[in-house]
Parts: structure tokens; sequence; C-alpha cells
């Protein structure tokens, strides 16, 4: 993968993010109040708030890929997210039990903690899999191979350690894995805190990894780095505490929520740039980023339907002699021509006028509320400046001097349709170019 530098506004959200985390844990270190003085439905609310949060991302990420299935890893990063979707439900199971006592409390408080826990190593476990599916080339046969296997072995994080984090809770007391301590001396609950620091252990070598094999470059990897930015902050959160207590967890997963938000946000805001870019594309030229032929004339019909006894002008331009150029210089130097040619007579034409590409080395103007005269001087203007700034050491960079015929047609009544105005300019063009090119001829009625 090419090496690029690292995205800056990526380290900005990071250090952002982290100062909030730090705030927080320096504010709440002291905190240590019971898990009975916090109202469980607002914990239940930040689950399925988080719950639905990974849901639209894992919408938007699937979507993302069906738009573009060129990039294999954002399906498996919207995996990802999906999976993290069974571990809310499971909590959402558990915290909506009634409390009947403190052994129930215990566990609960286990319960939860277990889906928490592989909600994180599934997540870790596909986004490590995103990451190594980031380098496949699907255009090889063995790239082909490799994406098949990456979706084999998404499955087990998908389906069996759900099953397997469901057989270790409470629903099979036989299996049931005890995740925090519950004194009942003075009623407190006890993280194991080996299990926090592997989990922040692996979030930090993805991290990373991430970093230095994205360089966060793309749109998407910077918001994925972020994420494990703040899921490193959300457990040495809980680290911190020596006391298992919902204060804790309000804090942590308030982090995940901006962490998520701030993901929904991006995501959003590239799916209007990329709709902005192809309604661009659309209507421009991909060379010459100016308009193109089928914006146009879809401009010229529009114009005719408004217009009110305005004269209108449409102009025909066609580089001369193109083709000795495309064989003498290449099609490279030919390209230049066209873009050169397209930026000088945007500078010769007035700013309520149109230019656009209509195909090859042809450009149409569309004129409106002009005269003869003054159609006569745009066009001499733009005659003249492609012949004198394309001339020897001008500074395009064009191998050799560029002149154009310019055919116009000027209508002084509202009753010609869009293509009576194309065949007349046409014409103009065509005579232009038989009366020994380099100039301007104006048809008008």
């Amino acid at each position: 993968m090419e090496k690029h530098k690292i995205n800056a506004s990526g380290i900005i959200l990071f250090i952002f993010l982290l100062s909030i985390a730090l705030f927080f844990m320096q504010m709440f270190h002291q905190e240590n109040s019971s898990i009975k003085s916090i109202p469980q439905i607002n914990y239940l609310i930040v689950v399925v708030a988080l719950f639905f949060l990974n849901t639209i991302i894992f919408i938007f990420m699937i979507l993302k890929y069906l738009a573009n299935n060129q990039h294999f890893s954002t399906l498996i990063l919207s995996l990802a997210f999906l999976s993290s979707l069974v571990y809310f439900v499971e909590t959402i199971f558990a915290i909506h039990e009634p409390i009947n006592g403190s052994a129930l409390i215990h566990i609960k408080a286990n319960d939860i903690s277990i889906f928490y826990l592989f909600r994180h190593l599934s997540f870790i476990f596909l986004l490590s899999l995103a990451l190594y599916s980031a380098d496949i080339n699907s255009a090889t046969k063995n790239g082909n191979k490799k994406k098949f296997a990456v979706l084999l072995i998404s499955l087990f994080p998908l389906f069996f350690l759900p099953i397997f984090s469901h057989n270790l809770s409470s629903y099979n007391p036989d299996y049931c894995w005890f995740f925090i301590d519950y004194s009942d001396k003075n009623e407190s609950f006890t993280w194991r805190n080996n299990f926090i620091e592997i989990i922040i252990c692996l979030w930090a070598f993805l991290l990373f990894f991430i970093i230095t094999q994205t360089r966060l470059t793309s749109d998407i990897w910077p918001c994925i780095a972020l994420l494990c930015l703040s899921a490193i902050c959300c457990n040495l959160l809980l680290l911190a505490m020596d006391d298992y207590n919902y204060s804790v967890w309000y804090i942590s997963r308030g982090i995940e929520v901006v962490s998520k938000l701030l993901i929904i946000s991006v995501l959003i805001y590239n799916i209007f740039k990329e709709l902005q870019l192809s309604n661009k594309l659309a209507v421009h030229d991909a060379l010459t980023n100016i308009y193109n032929r089928r914006y146009f004339f879809s401009e010229l019909e529009s114009r005719l339907n408004t217009r009110d006894k305005v004269c209108f002008s449409i102009m025909f331009l066609d580089i001369d002699h193109f083709k000795r150029i495309n064989d003498r210089w290449g099609h490279a130097e030919g390209d230049k021509v066209i873009t050169t040619i397209a930026d000088i007579v945007q500078k010769s034409i007035r700013s309520e006028d149109l230019l656009a590409r209509l195909g090859g080395e042809e450009f149409g103007v569309m004129m409106y509320n002009t005269d003869m005269i003054q159609t006569r001087i745009i066009a001499e203007r733009i005659r003249k400046n492609v012949e004198i700034l394309t001339g020897a050491g001008n500074i395009y960079d064009i191998p050799e001097p560029i002149t154009v015929s310019i055919g116009v047609f000027f209508a002084t009544t509202p009753d010609y349709s869009a293509s009576d105005l194309m065949v007349q300019a046409d014409k103009a063009l065509y005579e232009a170019k038989n009366n020994g090119r380099n100039q301007v001829v104006i048809h008008h009625a």
C-alpha cells in the first residue's frame, strides 16, 4: 500500500476526544457511588441509543459498499458494527430484567460485563479483518480467493462469539463465567482488571496498525482510528475505578456515543460530497472542467423556452488541424491544447455567457441578450486571443501556435428551435473552415 503523510484532521480529532476522556477521568476518579443509586432506565436509554447508532453506521457502510464494491474493506467494517447489535440486544434484556436482591444484581452486572467484553473482542476481530482486506487486489483471481476467505473467517465473530458469550452468561448456569467479583460484606462489585487490560492492549495494537498501514488518508479510516482511541479511553476509565458502578459506565458510554456520532457525521458528509461530485461530473467535462455537451443542449432548450423577444447567439468553435497536433505531438499534448483553448475562451467571454465542450476539439458558447456587434466583438476577441496566447514562448507551453475557426448564428426572433440554432451555427462553422480557417463567420436571421 502506498504510504502518505498522516491526515492532520485525524490527529486533531484524536486530541479532542482524548482531552474529553482525561477531563472525565480526572473529574470522576474519586467517585464511588453505589450501583443502586443510579436509575437503570438511564443506562438502558444509553444502550438503546448505542444500538441505533451502530445500526445507522452499519446501514451507511453497507450502502457505501453497494455503491462502490471495489472497497471490500467497507463491507467488513459494516459487519463489525453489525456484530455489536447482538451484544446490545443481550445487554438490553439483561438490564430490563427486574432486580429482586443482591444476588440478581450480581448476576445482572456480570452478564452485562460478559457481553461488553465479547462485543469488544468481536469488534476488534472484524476491524483487523477489514484492515487486512484493505490491501486485497480485487482485480486478481488470488484477490477474490482472499476475499472469500475473509468472509468465511468473519462468520466466527458474527455468529460463534455471540453464541459463546451467551452460554458463558447466566443463561447457562453450568458454564457461567464470572467477570466481576461481589463482596457480601460491603455489597460492592470489583472488576477483574486483567480482562480490561487485555482489551486495552488489543485496541492499542489495532490503532497502531491502522495508523501505520493506512496513514489515515482515506475518508473512513481516520474515523475507525478515532473509534479505537475512544475505546482505549473508555476502558482506561473503567480500569481507573476501584468499584463497579453505573457512573463509570455512563461516562465511558458517553465517550462511545460521541465517537459514533462523529463517525455518522463523517459518513453523511462523505455522502453529500460524493453526490456533489456526481452532480458535477454529470454536467461538466472531465478534461477541461467546463460544461459538457449534455448540459449545453439542455440549457439551450431551457433558455429558448423562457426568453421573450431577446436576441440570442450560439457559437461553435473548432480547433484548426487538431488531428495533425495529435499525430505530431501525441495525445497528451493534444489534451493540453484542448484545456488551453478552454481556458482562453473562458477568459474571453462575458461572465453570463455559457461555455461547453461539445466533443473532441469542438466547443460551444451560448450568448444571451446580446446584439450583432457585440457578438462579433466577442467572437473576434476569442479568435485573436487564441492565436496570440498560443504563439511562440506562450505561457501554456503549447508546442506550436494554435488557431480556431468560429461559426456563429445570431437569432433576432424566438421562432427557432434548439436544433435549428445548432444546424445554423454548424453551417457557419463549416463555412469558416472551408474559407481557410482562423476566421469568424456569422449567420443571422
